[in-house]
């Protein structure tokens, strides 16, 4: 026998899902007749944010661009998207840890009102990426905004941020497309391919600035890729070759990795930093931390951690023993009696 009311709720969930689907949809459609707007100085700031990063999501560009509320960032956003500037792309269903529903990028529409004020911009969206892709380039996004926060209102500053497209060769060296820097030295078996996630400089604001290259672990790596990247990175700040000095224009450098957090007393972070101990030594080079400690006030912070040191640093502690002077490998050459 049936209950009374049980069709209706079975029609009022129907209908519940119903909503969700039709919400779903029309947060990716533009509406047909959007009220009129103009382009502000914030709005072409959201433009080219776009344009250097090439992926934000709503609450990056927020802390990034806007400093305000996420209902009016969003609604911002939505305009933005209604006309025409910025595309809003779906890349999860479901959102996994780490990913947004969706994120912007700069459309057509947008690259053209960047170039009408002498912007060059190309675009470079998420379309055609995996979520693994995805979330990589918005945790190294990340990195950078959370560098500005930590920033903003002191004496410090970030500045000359690239991102591994910029970092290609180009031209003559590089080719049309680009293409990572090969590096060859005596330490190195073979040549090996130099393309970080990211560079920046840290300008401590009494004429000091400090270099950094940004790389991203999200445990998709095997240990004995860091093992190579310890001896590449150690390889390209030998001063002996100038090979970071000839293309950077500068002496030093430092290695700062952002792995994932710990978990059920496993490391990440230690793991690699032991098997660069393990190559390379305790070398000054190289500084790690965690996804939790980008925040805007751990940061700067003694939050990362050194091979072969147990207390941890700020991220400008011993920058100077960044230019690491490298003794190239003594190779032994079996000769045959006659």
């Amino acid at each position: 026998m049936n209950r009374p009311g049980g069709n209706r709720r079975i029609r009022i969930e129907r209908s519940g899902a119903a909503r969700v689907r039709r919400e779903r949809a029309r947060r990716f459609r533009r509406r047909n007749a959007p009220r009129p707007m103009h382009l502000t100085e914030r709005d072409v700031e959201v433009l080219e944010a776009l344009a250097v990063h090439r992926m934000l999501s709503g609450d990056q560009l927020r802390r990034l661009v806007f400093g305000c509320s996420g209902s009016r960032v969003r609604r911002r956003l939505r305009t933005l998207y209604d006309h025409g500037f910025v595309e809003r792309i779906s890349v999860t269903a479901q959102p996994a840890r780490g990913i947004p529903p969706f994120v912007y990028e700069l459309s057509a529409k947008g690259i053209e009102a960047l170039s009408e004020i002498g912007v060059d911009a190309a675009r470079r969206g998420a379309s055609g990426l995996s979520l693994q892709t995805v979330r990589h380039k918005l945790i190294v996004n990340d990195v950078y905004i959370t560098l500005v926060e930590a920033t903003r209102d002191t004496r410090y500053s970030v500045r000359d941020w690239r991102h591994e497209q910029d970092l290609k060769l180009t031209g003559e060296d590089g080719g049309g497309r680009g293409r990572a820097e090969r590096v060859e030295h005596p330490t190195l078996e073979k040549p090996l391919s130099f393309l970080p996630d990211g560079y920046f400089e840290l300008d401590l604001g009494d004429g000091t600035s400090f270099a950094f290259f940004v790389e991203v672990d999200l445990a998709t790596h095997a240990q004995r890729v860091w093992r190579e990247r310890a001896k590449l990175y150690t390889a390209y700040a030998d001063p002996r070759t100038g090979l970071f000095r000839r293309r950077f224009g500068r002496e030093t450098f430092r290695l700062a990795i952002v792995t994932t957090p710990d978990y059920r007393g496993r490391s990440r972070r230690n793991n690699i930093l032991d098997s660069i101990g393990r190559t390379v030594g305790a070398s000054p080079l190289f500084l790690a931390a965690t996804l939790d400690d980008l925040q805007a006030d751990r940061i700067l912070g003694p939050v990362w951690r050194m091979p072969g040191r147990q207390r941890p640093v700020r991220l400008t502690d011993n920058v100077g023993g960044g230019g690491v002077v490298v003794r190239p490998r003594r190779r032994t050459v079996v000769r045959s009696g006659k």
